[in-house]
């Protein structure tokens, strides 16, 4: 097999993997670029939102409406503009980024939706995962527009 990552040469589609977890459940996933939200405030200290999870609609807007979120993610967002490309085309076919908070269930969960159907929106060519370890879901990751239930476009979206 070729190690031409061009995607017009019919090889393996570039991946991209967006991994949640939490530092206290266990240790930190192999990953490209690690990130680390537990600056922002914690959606588990809120006694309606503790039985949730960052999937769910209310915990993504709590987190995601709070200024220090919507700061780290416009600037996350030029990083990863930046370094996905580079990585893929320098590295590997597959670069992995891994969100972190204190258990896994709130705010890297919350965190790594919002950053995974950014990059499905941005890199329609790539394949773009997402996995919530502690959650225990892996799942395909579709741009925003084509994601049904997505709060974002009730809500008028995260930008």
């Amino acid at each position: 097999m070729s190690t031409n990552h061009n995607l017009n040469d019919g090889h393996k589609k570039l991946q991209v993997k967006v991994v949640s977890f939490g530092f206290k459940k266990n240790d930190v996933p192999e990953s490209n670029l690690m990130l680390d939200v537990r600056f922002l405030k914690n959606p588990h200290w809120v006694e309606d939102l503790r039985p949730l999870t960052g999937r769910d609609a209310r915990v993504q807007k709590y987190v995601m409406d709070q200024s220090e979120a919507q700061e780290f993610l416009a600037n996350l967002r030029r990083l990863v503009m930046q370094f996905i490309p580079a990585m893929l085309e320098a590295k590997t076919h597959i670069v992995t980024i891994a969100v972190g908070c204190t258990g896994g269930q709130h705010r890297s969960v919350a965190v790594a939706e919002e950053l995974s159907h950014f990059l499905a929106d941005q890199y329609p060519q790539y394949h773009v995962t997402i996995w919530h370890r502690e959650l225990d879901v892996d799942v395909v990751c579709e741009p925003a527009a084509a994601a049904a239930g997505d709060h974002r476009k009730a809500e008028g979206g995260h930008q």
